[in-house]
C-alpha cells in the first residue's frame, strides 16, 4: 500500500441522488491513502445533508461555495485545501472502479519523472443500459494534446512536486478546462497513460456538473487564444475550422479551409485528415461500440511518418 496520499478533488451541484455512489468509488478504493474533498457549488438540494454524513468520516473534508463559482472554480477551491502528493478528479455523477487509485499512484511511483497519468475507462449509457470500453492511444505527449482531448475524462492524476506552479483550472473555459490542464502538465512533464479501465464515465442525458451553460464556441475560442502560440499552423487552421463548425456547420469549416490552403495547403491538408478522421471514426465508432476509435484515428493521422510532424509552424 502506498503511503502517499492521493487527495481526490469531486466538485458537486444538485447532485445528491448521485453524489453518494461517486464518493462510495473513492473511499472504498484499496491499496492507497485517500482523501476525498467535496466542493459543494452552491447547491440548492439535499447535497448539504448528504455531505454531512459523508464528513463523518475522517477522510472526507467538504467545502461549500455560497455561489456558484463553476467547474473550475469548484476544482481550484478543492484543489486549495487538498493535502495529498498525489491530485486526482472525480465528477460526482461518474465512480472510480475498484484498483484505480493504487493502480494510477503506482504507475507514478514507478517513473518519478512522470508529472500525470491518465487511464483508459467506462462509458456507461445509463438510458440504454449498456456499456463500452474507450481504450485511447498510448505515449502521447504536447505536441498531441494541441490538437485533440485524448485524455476525455476528468479523472488523471498529477503529481503536485513535480511542478513549479499551482495546478489549476482556467475559470474563463466554460468547456475544455480539464484538455487545458492536462496540456500544460504534457509539457512540463512526461505524461503516461495507465491501459486499465478504472473510471466509470455515466452518460444519463441530463447536465453535468462541467457544463456551463451551451457557450461551447466562446470556450474553443479562449482554449486557442491560450495555446495558439505553441501550435502548428495547421494545428491552428484545425482549430479555427471546428470552431467555425460550431455555430455555421461544415461549409464555415470549408470556407475555413480553403482560405487555408491558398496559402499553405499543407497545413490545410493536415487540418482536414485530422477532421476527416474524427468524424468518420466517431460514426464507425458508435456503430461498433469503441467510443476511442476517434482518438486513435486522430493519433494516426497525426503521427503517420509520410506527414510532416502535426504541420509547420
Amino acid at each position: 500500500m502506498s503511503t502517499r496520499l492521493l487527495s481526490v478533488v469531486m466538485p458537486t451541484h444538485d447532485r445528491s441522488d448521485k453524489l453518494l455512489r461517486a464518493a462510495r468509488s473513492v473511499l472504498d478504493q484499496q491499496g492507497a491513502e485517500i482523501e476525498l474533498v467535496i466542493v459543494d457549488d452552491a447547491s440548492s438540494d439535499d447535497t448539504p445533508d448528504v455531505t454531512s454524513r459523508l464528513a463523518e468520516d475522517p477522510r472526507v473534508r467538504v467545502v461549500r461555495n455560497e455561489v456558484s463559482l463553476g467547474p473550475s472554480g469548484t476544482r481550484n477551491a478543492g484543489i486549495a485545501i487538498a493535502q495529498g502528493e498525489f491530485l486526482g478528479f472525480v465528477d460526482d455523477d461518474d465512480a472510480l472502479l475498484p484498483g484505480a487509485a493504487a493502480t494510477m499512484v503506482e504507475a507514478l511511483e514507478a517513473d518519478p519523472d512522470i508529472g500525470a497519468a491518465a487511464p483508459w475507462y467506462r462509458v456507461v449509457h445509463e438510458r440504454q443500459g449498456r456499456t463500452a470500453e474507450f481504450r485511447g492511444p498510448i505515449g502521447y505527449g504536447a505536441e498531441q494534446l494541441l490538437w485533440f482531448n485524448f485524455v476525455g475524462i476528468p479523472f488523471g492524476v498529477i503529481r503536485r512536486s513535480l511542478f513549479a506552479q499551482d495546478i489549476a483550472f482556467d475559470p474563463l473555459l466554460p468547456v475544455s478546462e480539464d484538455w487545458d490542464v492536462w496540456l500544460r502538465c504534457a509539457q512540463e512533464r512526461p505524461f503516461a497513460v495507465v491501459q486499465q479501465s478504472l473510471y466509470s464515465y455515466h452518460q444519463h442525458g441530463g447536465t453535468r456538473v462541467t457544463q456551463v451553460g451551451d457557450d461551447r464556441r466562446s470556450g474553443f475560442q479562449h482554449f486557442l487564444a491560450k495555446h495558439a502560440s505553441a501550435m502548428t499552423s495547421s494545428c491552428r487552421t484545425y482549430h479555427e475550422a471546428v470552431i467555425a463548425g460550431q455555430t455555421d456547420g461544415r461549409s464555415a469549416i470549408g470556407r475555413v479551409l480553403a482560405s487555408a490552403g491558398r496559402h499553405s495547403p499543407g497545413d490545410a491538408a493536415l487540418a482536414a485528415a485530422v477532421m476527416s478522421a474524427g468524424y468518420a471514426a466517431s460514426t464507425i465508432g458508435t456503430s461498433r461500440g469503441d467510443p476511442g476509435l476517434p482518438s486513435r484515428f486522430v493519433y494516426r493521422v497525426l503521427t503517420t511518418p509520410t506527414r510532416h510532424p502535426m504541420g509547420t509552424r
